[in-house]
């Protein structure tokens, strides 16, 4: 799938009726242009996220979980036994997170996957339970898998979930945490691990067999989000504590960070990611912007017809 085709999950005034409900907007140019798709027939309350894992492969979700395998033309909605809090594909496979039915802290939750197309989902058996906080990243086959529940361990699959080893959270039990994977497809993980009211990036190089900090000088605020490039260069919302803006950037592991993105506000920052090591996004105050270069510089998109 190009890297110039993407897709964007907002809401509007519904067509029918009152009320708000969900809308899509595609690019198959980078960007330039924007026209719109059809989006699952519920409310903007039923449906949170997007992912597209091809141009006719995509699911809406958080809590419910819809499918497309038209583009957007149609929409399925596939009956999940809970609220699904996080999905994602690579590889031709898809995985998403289900908390139990009505209970957003529930210490149960479950790891499903299916292929890409298909809305037969089957359950991952792990070893061991995964609990409340329970988190989890994809590159390729690879399939890391934080437990939750304070067990500070960190499942590592090479196979798409059929076999697990254990490795090592680096996050403080009970505070949870998230994992995420470097866009140059290596074994480098970053973790954004909370502290208690403040929070910490951690850094490995092998797939989370060891850590290290990768916290300048300053603790990042509690909601730390990050993303990232390489096990040098790597984007984090709020800034430190010593620093004011929405987003900075490190290009050293985390020995030093800067402002490439200001704002009123360090929380405005809603979701940033890589596409690519050079291609990152990142949703700041409502409005879209793309960088072109690893994060060091920023434009804004203009989402227009």
């Amino acid at each position: 799938m190009s890297l110039d085709a993407w897709w964007m999950l907002g809401t509007a005034r519904c067509l029918t009726g009152s009320g708000t409900c969900g809308a899509i907007l595609r690019t198959t140019d980078g960007g330039s242009v924007f026209a719109g798709i059809p989006s699952p027939p519920v409310s903007a309350s039923d449906v949170s996220q997007l992912r597209f894992a091809s141009p006719l492969d995509g699911y809406a979700f958080g809590p419910e979980l819809w499918q497309t395998a038209d583009g957007g033309a149609t929409w399925a909605n596939v009956p999940i036994p809970g609220q699904v809090t996080e999905l994602e594909a690579a590889d031709g496979e898809a995985y998403a997170l289900v908390t139990a039915a009505g209970s957003a802290n529930s210490t149960s939750n479950e790891l499903l996957t299916a292929p890409v197309g298909s809305r037969q989902w089957r359950q991952v058996p792990t070893p061991t339970p995964l609990g409340h906080g329970s988190q989890f990243a994809v590159s390729g086959p690879n399939l890391y898998v934080l437990g939750g529940n304070g067990d500070l361990v960190l499942l590592y699959s090479t196979d798409q979930g059929a076999q697990f080893s254990q490795r090592f959270d680096p996050c403080t039990a009970g505070l949870g945490g998230s994992v995420t994977v470097a866009a140059d497809g290596t074994s480098t993980l970053w973790a954004a691990c909370p502290t208690g009211m403040m929070a910490e990036a951690m850094l490995s190089t092998n797939g989370g067999v060891t850590w290290r900090v990768a916290t300048a000088t300053g603790a990042f605020p509690n909601s730390l989000k990050l993303a990232a490039a390489s096990s040098s260069v790597a984007l984090a919302s709020p800034a430190p504590e010593t620093l004011s803006g929405a987003l900075v950037r490190t290009t050293n592991g985390g020995s030093t960070y800067a402002v490439v993105l200001s704002g009123s506000s360090p929380s405005t920052v809603s979701w940033v990611g890589f596409s690519d090591p050079s291609r990152a996004y990142a949703l700041l105050a409502g409005s879209l912007f793309e960088s072109s270069d690893g994060g060091a510089t920023w434009r804004s998109v203009a989402l227009k017809n």
